[in-house]
Parts: structure tokens; sequence; C-alpha cells
């Protein structure tokens, strides 16, 4: 089994990784810093998103964090050549650092092209949906009683690796697996519970 197989062997047996950089300061957890970014959100503005992410970015250096802000922001307003060629320089300081990656990734997809369309110092982990996944779905779930949401089980894997799929894309995998008991079926990924297939006779 490969690297992947391997990361999703351990599903659900660590916590959160922390990816904040070492030379990380509380920028950004300034409340006044964070209000701005929340009302550039709510009003889709990404161009001035950008703006002010750029303003930081300069203001703030040596702040990776404060970089790895104005290559999501490059993203979300669609600049994603801009976003890759801005942030390729700061992942040189940190090849490791998954929210550079995942932010690369975003940018590379969005553009039609795939994570072998860039050069990787060290290449994350990409996970797609695959026979794996649903194994893993099942080991999770086989010692327990009640059942779980397909929301829940979905984030399981988000420690993990970049994900390809979705909650719907997980719950349609399931419904077909007949390992697996989904409950409130018609009301979709959403509100859909799954259990495993127990013998009765055991």
């Amino acid at each position: 089994m490969g690297e992947e197989s391997e990361i999703i062997n351990s599903l659900g047996n660590c916590a959160m990784p922390t990816t904040l950089p070492d030379n990380y300061d509380d920028h950004f957890d300034d409340f006044e810093a964070w209000e701005p970014l929340v009302e550039f959100h709510e009003k889709e503005d990404y161009a001035g998103l950008v703006r002010y992410c750029k303003q930081r970015a300069e203001r703030f250096p040596d702040d990776l964090y404060s970089q790895f802000y104005l290559g999501k922001a490059y993203v979300l307003n669609g600049e994603y050549e801009k976003a890759i060629e801005f942030l390729s320089q700061h992942l040189k300081k940190q090849p490791w650092n998954t929210d550079i990656q995942y932010v690369i990734l975003d940018a590379l997809f969005a553009l039609g092209k795939n994570e072998n369309d860039f050069d990787w110092t060290e290449k994350p982990v990409i996970l797609r949906m695959s026979k794996d996944i649903i194994d893993a779905c099942y080991e999770f779930l086989k010692p327990k009683r009640k059942p779980r949401s397909v929301l829940e089980i979905h984030t399981q894997f988000v420690t993990k690796g970049y994900l390809l799929f979705t909650e719907e894309d997980l719950f349609r995998a399931l419904v077909k697996d007949n390992r697996f008991i989904v409950e409130n079926l018609n009301r979709g990924a959403v509100s859909a519970q799954v259990r495993v297939a127990r013998n009765r006779s055991k």
C-alpha cells in the first residue's frame, strides 16, 4: 500500500495538525484584523479582499500567515496564476506547509490542471474517492453502535490530505456498498445517518 493508504488506515487516530509557520505572530488574532476579512467575504468583494490582504502582506513581510491569506484571496478573486506564482515563493520556505499547498492546489484545479502540474519539494497527499476511502469508513464505523452522519464521516478525512470528494460523493458511494445501512436515505447527504450492517446471527 502507498502513502495514501497508510494515511487512510490511521483514520480517526490523530489530532488536527498545526500548520502555523514558526514565525507566525498574532496579527490576525486581533479582532480588528479579522473583521474586514469577514465583511469582504459576506459582500463577496474579493477584489477588496485582495487589496486588504496585500496591504497586510506588505506590512508584515516576515509573517507567512499574512502571505497565505493574500494567496487565498487571489484564488477567491479568480487570479489563479497569480496565486500560484505568489505562494510558490513562500512554499520554498516551508515546503511541508499544507495551508499553502492546498491553496496552490485550489488554483491548479480551478485552472483545469492537477497536482502533477506543479514542481513540489514535498508533494501533498491527494485523497480521491476510492475503495480505500470506503474501507476506511467501514473501519471507522465498525466499533460504533450508533449511526454517524455523512458529514462526521467526511470530516474524519480532512486531516489526512487534500480532499477531492464531497459529502455528496461519499454519501453516494456508501449507499452503493452493502456493508453499510444508510438511514434517512431520501434526505440526502445532509441528513443521512450511516452504520455498519451487522450479521444478526453473530
